[in-house]
């Protein structure tokens, strides 16, 4: 059957499909471009199911990051997920299964990972963030520069991890849609993009989706 493997942390889902042999039996992988997995990526993953030869253990097929996959590109999945031969493993990976559309989720089985120990949530700052987020866009832009001026990364961090947290307790679309945001942003500071503007983005796009 098919599966969904759902975690925020990267390394738990790495760890698990290398447990599993799945990566070792990987046959096609698909991985965003542009924060986005198109028709066109999906496409070729199904004809390489097409036509790979039948094996004695199974073909795994991957899609990673799968929330980011367009509404085009998962309705292109629902005949393959469906009709999936014992010899297939089609596999994705994402953050939060309710990003994908139901009828995927549907067609198949889920397998979430959370950690052993969950790191301590920072309430204050999460609670300034919010009150920021709900203020003018010059309080937004003050935020901003109060994230950068002592270890923003690490800020940005537990600004993650309390969102999270909070949205395993009740997910929300705009939750789960700010926490891209803050990973893209974390992401832009690990590769040294300006981290003002990468900041500013986070927080104002942010503060949109709220209102």
């Amino acid at each position: 059957m098919p599966l969904i493997i759902e975690s925020d942390n990267p390394d738990l889902i790495e760890s698990y499909l290398a447990d599993k042999y799945y990566l070792s039996n990987l046959t096609s992988e698909v991985v965003p471009e542009n924060d986005a997995i198109g028709l066109a990526a999906i496409k070729f993953l199904i004809d390489r199911a097409k036509f790979t030869p039948a094996q004695k253990s199974q073909a795994v097929f991957l899609i990673r990051s799968g929330h980011l996959i367009t509404p085009a590109g998962q309705n292109a999945l629902l005949k393959p997920l469906e009709e999936s031969k014992p010899e297939e493993q089609f596999i994705i990976t994402t953050i939060n299964h309710h990003l994908l559309l139901p009828t995927i989720s549907s067609r198949c089985q889920l397998v979430h990972l959370t950690a052993t120990t969950q790191p301590a949530t920072n309430q204050t700052l999460l609670s300034q963030l919010i009150a920021g987020l709900t203020a003018s866009p010059t309080a937004i832009i003050g935020l901003s520069d109060k994230l950068l001026t002592d270890r923003p990364q690490e800020k940005l961090d537990q600004i993650i991890t309390a969102l999270r947290q909070a949205n395993r307790r009740l997910p929300t679309r705009k939750r789960i849609k700010i926490i891209s945001l803050a990973l893209t942003a974390r992401s832009d500071l690990e590769r040294n993009i300006n981290p003002k503007l990468a900041i500013d983005h986070f927080l104002l796009t942010a503060a949109k989706i709220i209102h």
